[in-house]
């Protein structure tokens, strides 16, 4: 069964549906501002939590390392150990080992007794050093388990923190969609109509970006082309040579050959260059070039070149006209590499041309999509701002009070839109981290006390505000 996906006008219809029957279901009033205050509240309080992951995934990847560190160490140490132990039995306990004599190694260096005493002291040191790495190994693996429990704390933290801004967002748009106003409608229909302008000059940015590419394609297509028919022209020389020297004749005529192959391939390159050329040209948008009529005045004008080429008379005249008919041959073919040389030079030029007019036409759209992009950027913030207005009128014709700007809240909520592990999760970190950001969101705001009930009923939260302002009970 096919499924057909909406446009973008469609899902902006489907939202702002949605957002009027979530408006009439729930109750705008001064509950509904309170829950809306209190779920920001929280989210603000929340906002330590991407610092907060980022720092401690980088601290665990640091730890992870040290402790892998730490272990390769510790390993080490341990293989020593075995090592001078199987070297002092084998001193200690084997007649060839443990004879001086046969040992001549040792001579100089006191003998068979003074390497059993070296490498003692040695397994002694290693001996005593092992507790010191086991036991810096072990700590890094503790450090590890901690990083990992507060990194998952973390996660919970975010998770919760994007869920309130999410259902915050949500009673604000639904609050909004009960209450519009014509400037408000005025402002969605202009919205709407330059982000459609937009994408209409996205899109023909992109096909003059495909055919500025299809043009960068045809130019490599005829500087190959050139490049084979300097190899020929190479070969050609070297093949004259070898007939100036009397040289072998199967050499002479396998150069020969290779000659005509890279002529040939030459050729192919060329007409390769044009078909994609010839497609490049096509998808410019006729919209552009209606648009921009001097920019695109000359684009589409194709060159497709043909190529003088080897024929049976040159073939006949080196394989029967002796060293003479060589002479000739070769001389008639290096010309016709020049000319043809010539000949993918200026195609390579017009096509370049081309690619230039291609790319004025896209850098003249590139800047109307610039200059859709900020308008749309300008409506969408006076959008914002009478949403806002619209949201403070509703705010102020309930009796509430605009919510200030003061200390972060965390609020005893059920938890929206994940587990009530996450919320137990997030008041833990916040207060296991309250002396790691006490310079970044503490400092900034009073001391908040707050009162967690994961389950049952909900539990009123006692909010320290700062001086000059009144202290509130938020109830959740």
């Amino acid at each position: 069964k096919e499924v057909s996906c909406p446009s973008p006008r469609q899902s902006a219809s489907l939202s702002c549906f949605r957002a009027v029957r979530e408006s009439r279901s729930l109750m705008v009033d001064a509950g509904f501002f309170s829950r809306h205050d209190a779920l920001s509240a929280e989210a603000q309080s929340l906002l330590y939590a991407d610092g907060a992951l980022s720092e401690t995934q980088q601290n665990l990847r640091s730890v992870t390392s040290a402790e892998r560190s730490a272990e390769s160490q510790r390993v080490a140490n341990q293989r020593k150990q075995a090592q001078r132990e199987r070297r002092i039995d084998r001193c200690e306990n084997s007649w060839f080992y443990g004879t001086t004599a046969l040992q001549p190694q040792t001579w100089v260096y006191g003998g068979v007794s003074a390497k059993i005493a070296r490498q003692k002291a040695k397994l002694e040191a290693d001996r005593a050093s092992a507790p010191s790495l086991q036991s810096r190994e072990a700590a890094l693996e503790q450090t590890i388990e901690d990083l990992k429990a507060q990194a998952q704390a973390l996660q919970g933290a975010v998770a919760r923190r994007r869920a309130l801004e999410t259902e915050a967002a949500g009673m604000f748009e639904s609050a909004v969609a009960s209450a519009p106003t014509p400037q408000l409608h005025s402002l969605g229909k202009s919205a709407a109509e330059w982000q459609a302008a937009l994408g209409q000059e996205q899109a023909l940015a992109a096909a003059l970006v495909e055919a500025s590419r299809g043009c960068a394609a045809a130019r490599q297509r005829y500087y190959s082309a050139i490049n084979a028919l300097q190899r020929a022209h190479q070969t050609n020389q070297g093949a004259q040579f070898n007939n100036v020297l009397d040289g072998s004749e199967f050499i002479e005529h396998m150069q020969q050959g290779h000659r005509d192959q890279l002529m040939q391939q030459a050729q192919m390159e060329a007409h390769q260059a044009g078909v994609v050329l010839t497609r490049a040209l096509q998808s410019v948008p006729p919209a552009a070039a209606a648009r921009y009529p001097q920019l695109a005045a000359g684009i589409g004008h194709v060159v497709m070149p043909r190529l003088e080429q080897n024929g049976a008379g040159t073939a006949m005249m080196e394989i029967f006209g002796g060293d003479f008919g060589d002479a000739v041959a070769g001389m008639q073919a290096g010309g016709r590499i020049q000319r043809n040389i010539g000949v993918l030079a200026q195609c390579e030029q017009l096509t370049a041309q081309q690619e230039a007019r291609v790319n004025a036409l896209l850098q003249a759209v590139r800047q109307e999509a610039a200059n859709a992009a900020a308008t749309l950027q300008r409506i969408e913030a006076d959008v914002l701002a009478e949403k806002r207005s619209i949201f403070a009128a509703l705010r102020s014709r309930c009796g509430g009070v605009a919510a200030v700007a003061a200390a972060p809240v965390a609020t005893a909520t059920a938890v929206i839109g994940s587990d009530p592990k996450d919320h137990m999760a997030a008041t833990a970190v916040q207060a296991a981290w309250q002396t790691r950001v006490t310079g970044r969101a503490a400092a900034a705001s009073p001391p908040v006390a707050t009162a967690v009930a994961p389950s049952g009923p909900p539990v009123a939260t006692a909010v320290a505000a700062p001086a000059g302002a009144v202290a509130t009970a938020v109830a959740a």
